[in-house]
């Protein structure tokens, strides 16, 4: 685009903010074009128009300069608040320390150091341990893991967390089994990880598994291991990270660990009118976390009638974990011995079927504790708690303080 299209389209954009009169929240994201960016706008704005508000998505295609320029517009516009969805880079952290003086916002996946700024994220940590823990149950001990070179905080959880699930299964953490590549999307940056991932893989001894931190470098990862004339799974165990869509479809369908980016988007805009309708000017900045889950596929295990199943069971459970759920109830509705549904629940997914039920009640209570201001009584039972006091040790054992304490930590003071 030239210079001046450049500018009469920001004229345009700046006019058409100051139209809003308040109702039009802004979504501003480095690449719209990326799938999970898309996810993430996508569930924004399903959650303000349900709200009553407008949200208007601006897309500065990872220029430096297009980013200044959207910033300063959105800056001197009359809008109610603000979704920031970045990349790493601190270039413009002065514009974003603006907006968020003066109006409303909230940061998704990536979180920046602006005071007293609200967060949605991904817990990749506990996304992370899924995956290992995985590969730990299918019984490999030689697992190997594959990231990258970036300061990006959710690269740097999955590896802490591919170390800390090691430790605590008392396996090795091999450094010649931890390779970390440079980051970089284009064709150039391909061919240089290549020789890389190659030297990896012809090592004397080579891990069993491998975690790799995202789907796309597990894609790189696979080319290399066929071009070697190894198969997965049956030499390499593979788990990657995100269920990017374009992996899911391939001739070896990725295991992976999956963020709802729709949620992410939902609960921003949430958190961003809950502040613009209670007139916040003084709160203690909110991390809300989701936690991702496992999906099993091929590339980890030769799926078998029986594993596809337990990925069916626990699609149900998270659909169904509100409701008066039971191993009796769950096993008998997918035709299992609850004996044999208990025995192997735990086996495969590393936790009781009690412990990953209350799990997901909690952490969906800590969302509506965050972003609505229902009675914790109502939370409760919506979360799928029966007793009020079953909920009230069960957060309290997890968070160590309690919901109401929880609540007024990121909430107001």
């Amino acid at each position: 685009m030239r210079h001046d299209d450049s500018g009469t389209a920001l004229r345009g954009l700046s006019a058409f903010l100051k139209q809003c009169d308040g109702k039009c929240l802004v979504l501003l994201a480095q690449d719209l074009a990326h799938w999970p960016v898309g996810e993430v706008a996508a569930g924004a704005n399903q959650a303000a128009l349900s709200k009553g508000y407008r949200l208007i998505s601006l897309d500065f295609h990872r220029s430096p300069d297009r980013e200044r320029e959207l910033l300063q517009v959105v800056g001197s516009s009359p809008i109610g608040g603000c979704i920031f969805l970045w990349d790493n880079s601190p270039r413009s952290l002065d514009l974003y320390e603006q907006i968020a003086a003066k109006i409303p916002c909230v940061q998704v996946i990536d979180p920046k150091p602006i005071p007293h700024l609200d967060s949605v994220i991904c817990d990749d940590y506990a996304g992370a341990m899924s995956a290992v823990r995985h590969l730990i149950m299918l019984g490999f001990r030689q697992i190997g893991h594959v990231t990258m070179d970036t300061p990006m905080q959710a690269v740097q959880n999955r590896r802490q967390a591919y170390v800390d699930a090691l430790r605590s299964a008392h396996l090795p953490v091999d450094e010649n089994w931890l390779v970390e590549l440079p980051y970089g999307l284009t064709d150039a940056d391909r061919v240089g990880r290549k020789p890389k991932i190659r030297e990896f893989l012809t090592q004397s001894h080579l891990p069993r598994a491998l975690f790799v931190c995202a789907d796309w470098l597990a894609s790189e990862v696979i080319e290399c291991i066929q071009e070697l004339g190894l198969s997965v799974p049956k030499d390499i165990a593979l788990v990657g990270y995100d269920d990017a869509l374009p992996y899911a479809m391939t001739g070896i369908p990725f295991t992976t660990v999956q963020n709802d980016f729709r949620e992410v988007g939902r609960l921003a805009v949430d958190r961003v009118v809950f502040r613009l309708l209670n007139q916040a000017n003084s709160i203690e900045p909110c991390v809300i976390r989701i936690t991702p889950r496992l999906v099993i596929r091929a590339s980890s295990v030769r799926l078998s009638a029986t594993m596809q199943r337990w990925e069916f069971i626990m699609r149900y459970i998270q659909d169904h974990f509100r409701e008066n759920i039971t191993v009796r109830h769950t096993a008998s509705f997918h035709g299992l011995d609850p004996n044999y549904f208990s025995h192997h629940f735990k086996q495969i997914y590393g936790l009781r079927f009690t412990d990953a039920v209350n799990q997901l009640r909690l952490e969906y209570s800590t969302q509506l504790l965050q972003t609505t201001e229902y009675a914790i009584e109502t939370i409760a039972d919506s979360a799928g708690f029966r007793s009020p006091n079953h909920f009230y040790s069960l957060f309290k054992r997890r968070y160590g303080v309690t919901p109401h304490a929880y609540r007024k930590q990121h909430t107001f003071r």
